[in-house]
């Protein structure tokens, strides 16, 4: 009999236990659209959602805030004014109304400040005018814009570029930013010739400089990076473009105090021997969204991924940055679309992704909806909460 009781509580804390379940939410305002960009208001909370690749295979310029400024309603609204839209040059290339937005950029925020950069645009026809063809230049960006999330309106003069001892950084798309509010950090994201990178960036917003840091941590791109007790954690993403099974299995801790890099311990790897790691081979995959959340039974702040592109991106995994330890939660709901090349994000300590598409740079089965993750309660209680 003890041994049966035994083992009932071993099962009762048996880790493919999974917690958390989703919540459909208010959908996304504008057209749908995949490789956008989010960021958010720090002191607010106001999301921030803009870019990305639309169903014509045009890049957006727009933006979409999210809040519940509307009597406590949530809601998606779009930024209006005279600088509401992007404001990038118009692309290079032949002819006219070559647009001037992008897709696969990134952002970090500094204060009231959001910058927004890097991406990419393919060659792409817009047809004639007259008897002259309009052909756009493919480009990878290696610069930035900046939006006043107080004022939600794009900064007209400011436009910096990636530039380091006085020479160009390499433009690239699907790389990874984040920011310790002080300084913005962007890295890896591959380029031209496909050429994956795995170097990183400090932007110092008030020199308006750019430096290269050291990054221990390995190539990738459609990677992604989370914040959680003062530290961001960078995982996630693929080593060669359009691999299928050449994930980078690395988590890095940068530690904002102290400024050093660490490599955690506990790759994403199923290593012999071990069990707290024995489903760590489900968790590598490409252009996932990962959220923050601190709506669990504990309070405390916790690191998420889902959605993506990988042999189990419908997987979804919490981590404990305490223990450096991932643990499997609910998978996507049923209801909800795979997708990938969406965006995540917190508000009010949930955490939610939007947007996003079928597959990476194919401008079909684009998808509107936003989901919320309900963290530590029972799939099958749904409605006891």
């Amino acid at each position: 009999m003890v041994l049966a009781v035994l083992g009932l509580i071993f099962a009762s804390c048996d880790d493919d236990d999974h917690l958390g379940d989703w919540e459909k939410s208010v959908e996304f305002g504008g057209a749908p659209r995949e490789a956008a960009v989010c960021f958010t208001d720090p002191a607010t909370g106001t999301v921030f959602v803009s870019l990305g690749l639309g169903a014509k295979g045009v890049e957006f310029t727009d933006t979409y805030y999210f809040n519940d400024e509307d009597e406590g309603r949530l809601n998606w609204k779009k930024v209006t004014g005279k600088y509401s839209d992007f404001p990038a040059e118009e692309n290079t290339g032949t002819g006219s109304n070559l647009g001037n937005g992008r897709h696969s950029a990134v952002a970090f925020v500094i204060d009231e400040w959001a910058y927004v950069g890097t991406g990419y645009v393919p060659a792409f026809s817009f047809g004639n005018t007259g008897d002259q063809e309009n052909i756009r230049d493919r480009k990878y960006f290696n610069d930035f814009y900046r939006f006043n999330v107080k004022t939600k309106q794009w900064d007209p003069e400011f436009h910096s570029v990636m530039t380091v001892n006085n020479a160009p950084v390499e433009g690239r798309r699907d790389a990874i930013a984040f920011s310790d509010g002080k300084y913005g950090y962007v890295g890896t994201g591959y380029g031209e010739d496909n050429r994956v990178f795995k170097d990183f960036y400090r932007y110092d917003p008030v020199a308006k400089t750019w430096e290269e840091v050291p990054f221990p941590g390995e190539s990738r791109y459609g990677g992604t990076a989370f914040v959680v007790n003062n530290a961001a954690y960078v995982c996630l993403g693929a080593k060669s473009v359009g691999a299928t099974s050449n994930y980078a299995t690395d988590v890095i801790k940068f530690d904002f105090a102290t400024g050093v890099w660490t490599k955690m311990d506990n790759s994403l790897t199923d290593k012999p021997g071990v069990k707290q790691d024995k489903d760590y081979d489900r968790i590598p995959r490409v252009y996932a969204v990962s959220f923050v959340s601190n709506a669990g039974n504990d309070g405390e702040s916790y690191g998420y991924i889902a959605t993506g592109q990988g042999r189990n991106s419908r997987t979804v995994w919490k981590y404990n940055h305490k223990k450096d330890q991932w643990h499997q939660m609910e998978d996507l709901s049923s209801m909800a679309t795979a997708l990938v090349m969406g965006v995540g994000f917190t508000y009010k300590g949930y955490g939610y992704y939007t947007t996003g598409g079928g597959s990476a740079d194919v401008y079909t089965s684009l998808n509107p909806d936003t989901w919320r993750f309900i963290p530590d309660v029972k799939e099958t209680r749904r409605n006891d909460y």
